[in-house]
Parts: C-alpha cells; structure tokens; sequence
C-alpha cells in the first residue's frame, strides 16, 4: 500500500509539473507569435452608452463595446470603461470579460457618480454652455502584455439663456383687494450668466418693465426662487430698491444664484425626463401701498428656461451592429474617481 501511495503522489507531480511546463510554453508561444505578428491585438471599433437607472447617488451608464479579435482563439481580458464631462471624470468602471474569437459586442454597465453632477455644471457654464463628453475604453490582457484603447468624443450643448429671454408684454396683477389690475406690465426680459465657481451659479435677470399707475410705485424688495424640474436650486432677495415711475418704463435688475450643491438632486429628475428640464425663476415684491406693505407676486417677470441635453447621443459610435439599449447583467466594479 505504501508503494502504491508513494506511486500515486508521484504521478501526481509529474502531471503538475507537465502540466505547467505546458501552460509556460503555451504563453511562450503566444508572446514569440506576437512578436512575429502572428496573433494580433484585439481592436476596440466602437463604444456606445445610454443612461439607465438613476437614484440619488448614481446613474447607471449601460455601454456596448464593438470589439474584433483577430485572433483563432479566444481570450481572458479586463475592460476599463470612464466617462468624462469637460474632464470632470464621472463615471469610471473595470470588469474581466472572456473575449471569443472575430467581432463581438461587450456590454458593461459602469457607476456615474451624481455628486460630480454640480463640479460638471460648473465648467459648463464657464465654458459658455458647451460640454465636451468623452468615453475611453481600453482593453487589457495580462498574460499576453496586450493593450488596446479606444475614445469616443462628442460635444453638449445648451442655450438656457436664450430660452429665458422674451419681448412678450405680460400684465403684472397684485390681486388685491381695492387695486385695479393690472397694475404693472413687463415689457422684456433678458438674461446672462454672471460669476460661477464649484458653490454657485449667479444668473444676471432683467426686465423692461412700464408703470401704467399715475403714481410711482416703490419696490423695496425683490425676493427670488429658481427651481428645476420642481427642485428649489436657489432662493433668496436681491436685496436692490426700485422707484417704478408712472408712466414710464424702469429696468429692474436682479441677482439670482443657482446652489450648486442641489444639482445632483436635481439630475436625478433631468435623467428620469429623458435629460429634459425647466428651469423657472419666479419673484416677489414687497411693495408699501396705503401704509401697508404688501407681497405682490410678479408672475409675469417669472423667466422659464429649458435645459436639455443628449449626454452620449443616439450613439456615439453610430455602429449599427450592436444596440447599446440591451440591458446586460455585466456590472463593472466601480473605481475610484479621482
């Protein structure tokens, strides 16, 4: 018995020594083969990426990675995935794929961070409502040293200012007991980004607006609400007092400024809407009639703007091949985004 076991143990290691003796000479063979550019290095032909599921936290990013691989067989390789808004990196994701043989479609499902949502839109403004969207994928195999990678650009653009702006006469009503309405008009309305930073976005508001009364109406206050989609981003007083002289035309100027740090709320409902929302800024005026001061809403000075974007297109590596809507049950890990 005790010669069969010392047979039996002995067989054994020279299995495992052939065994890997086999296994360095395959990858012997393979790294000799690349070198003579008999295997070759799988090819990334395109990306594509639709937003899928959102919460409050993160907004999954589905993506289809076109690749060729020239090679007869298959082979064990790591995916990287990132996306980029104005090199703001907000989403970022890494998986282990088995790559067959010829071309196929890999689908990988990585992580955007919504709390890089308010740092984004920050360049975006800065950089006059224009965003440059990037995806690099690059594909990895260890074993063999081989490397490839892939990126995908496109630009974002959007014109909240111009959808603000109107020359539309709206009547201002301080329905109000014993007042005639109305008792104000907003002749025009303009708007302009003013200083933006990573804490806030001031929006520069102004107004035409004609005083029908014959007398001057004083405005000692004008208090503000700038919202998305029903998210309040901003809230406060301009702070500024206004004389509205009968019968003349006064320009009222007011400050508003968008809390950066409430975006990521809000992407949540621009995502759920398809990337579509309304941005509305109303006002208030505390004005003094009859030894009173009374809050009039000036809901005709309320400016509504439009944000819509198409983050990553109807795709952007316009390969008809693959349909980067497939859900897949492939979830990169979520790296670090620094």
């Amino acid at each position: 018995m005790t010669d069969d076991r010392r047979g039996s143990s002995g067989a054994l290691r020279i299995a495992g020594v052939l065994l890997l003796a086999t296994l360095v000479v395959t990858l012997v063979a393979l790294a000799v083969a690349y070198a003579a550019g008999v295997v070759g290095v799988p090819s990334i032909e395109a990306v594509d990426a639709e937003f899928g599921d959102v919460n409050e936290t993160h907004t999954e990013v589905h993506t289809a990675v076109a690749v060729e691989n020239p090679n007869p067989v298959g082979a064990d390789v790591s995916v990287r995935y990132a996306v980029a808004m104005n090199d703001v990196e907000v989403a970022a994701g890494e998986d282990d794929v088995a790559l067959p043989a010829g071309r196929s479609t890999e689908h990988v499902t990585v992580p955007l961070r919504n709390d890089r949502i308010p740092e984004w839109w920050a360049t975006h403004v800065e950089n006059g409502e224009e965003t440059e969207v990037t995806i690099d994928a690059t594909i990895e195999s260890d074993a063999l040293g081989l490397s490839t990678s892939h990126t995908e650009a496109r630009t974002v653009e959007t014109d909240v200012l111009a959808t603000l702006e109107s020359t539309e006469t709206r009547p201002v009503n301080a329905d109000q007991p014993g007042i005639d309405d109305p008792v104000l008009y907003v002749n025009r309305t303009e708007a302009e980004w003013g200083d933006v930073d990573a804490e806030g976005t001031e929006l520069e508001l102004r107004a035409d607006v004609y005083n029908p009364q014959p007398f001057d109406v004083p405005v000692t206050e004008l208090g503000y609400e700038a919202d998305l989609n029903g998210v309040v981003v901003g809230e406060g007083t301009t702070g500024d007092e206004y004389r509205l002289r009968a019968g003349e035309v006064t320009t009222v100027e007011a400050t508003t400024r968008i809390e950066n740090e409430r975006l990521d709320e809000w992407w949540v409902t621009h995502v759920e809407n398809d990337e579509v929302s309304t941005l509305r800024v109303s006002f208030e005026a505390r004005v003094p009639l009859g030894g009173v001061t009374i809050t009039v809403p000036l809901d005709a000075l309320a400016q509504e703007g439009t944000v819509e974007t198409d983050v990553f297109g109807e795709g952007v590596g316009n390969d008809s091949t693959f349909d980067p809507r497939l859900r897949t049950t492939v979830h990169a890990t979520e790296r670090t985004v620094s």
